[in-house]
């Protein structure tokens, strides 16, 4: 079942972001900044996959893999082989997403995607044997947790979380576009932001403590989800939300087997 979970959700994460991509034609196209005369020096072998109309096919195509993870990671059993295929096509879209604009195009979120993608193309890889499909799952939570661990040591050793500038900086800046109101009436009390930054901090440091036993488990997926929906609400950061998504029922699944 987590598999399957994480199989669907990693689909409706890949589908999102073709899509995005899709209606950004203008910006793909030679009149955008990221015009195929400008980064085909870094494609390589890749420059036909990589142009304006070929990128387009590519993204077509991680559309379809989408679809085919979602309907057959969901039923499972003889579909597998179809559904690794699905799962490695999408692993290898995002790769080719990342060589087409030069680097990941919304940092961390692309890469826990392609990290999900590629544990699930071992987790579902056809004639391989239970090690190497529990292997795909557990990469993925150790991959999970030392996210969340690093993230959380970056901002320790920050005081600027401690006191509560950091928070009320990320929401003054104008890229995130965080809704005028209630909102940033609340990021500018420095208790509030204090106590957000403080709880930001131990939630991250606390990931390990998911792999210990079912309730710290459960505790920290919810926490999790409702973390990264804040996110995605508050500073627009839904590929977050999906990705991360995707990846956290391999906690469960990690809990399982260590404890």
């Amino acid at each position: 079942m987590v598999v399957r979970v994480m199989s669907v959700v990693a689909a409706a994460s890949s589908a999102v972001n073709a899509a995005e991509l899709l209606t950004m034609s203008r910006v793909l196209s030679e009149r955008g900044i990221w015009r195929p005369t400008t980064m085909a020096a870094s494609w390589g072998a890749f420059r036909v996959l990589l142009s304006a109309t070929g990128f387009r096919a590519v993204l077509a195509l991680q559309l379809l893999a989408a679809l085919g993870l979602a309907l057959g990671g969901w039923r499972g059993g003889t579909d597998m082989p179809w559904v690794a295929a699905c799962a490695a096509t999408l692993a290898s879209t995002t790769l080719l997403s990342a060589m087409r604009f030069g680097h990941t195009v919304n940092g961390g979120s692309d890469a826990m995607l392609f990290t999900v993608l590629a544990g699930l193309t071992l987790a579902w890889w056809p004639f391989a044997s239970t090690v190497v499909h529990e292997a795909g799952v557990l990469y993925v939570a150790a991959q999970l947790t030392l996210s969340y661990v690093r993230a959380g040591w970056v901002k320790l050793r920050q005081r600027d979380w401690w006191t509560g500038r950091a928070l009320r900086a990320f929401t003054a800046f104008p890229a995130y576009g965080v809704p005028i109101g209630i909102v940033q009436a609340a990021s500018q009390h420095p208790l509030l932001t204090r106590l957000v930054g403080v709880s930001a901090v131990l939630f991250e440091l606390s990931a390990p403590l998911a792999w210990w036993q079912p309730i710290t488990c459960a505790l920290f997926i919810t926490v999790a989800i409702l973390f990264h929906l804040g996110t995605a609400v508050i500073f627009g950061l839904s590929r977050f939300l999906l990705a991360w998504s995707a990846a956290l029922p391999s906690l469960w699944y990690a809990m399982v087997r260590v404890a």
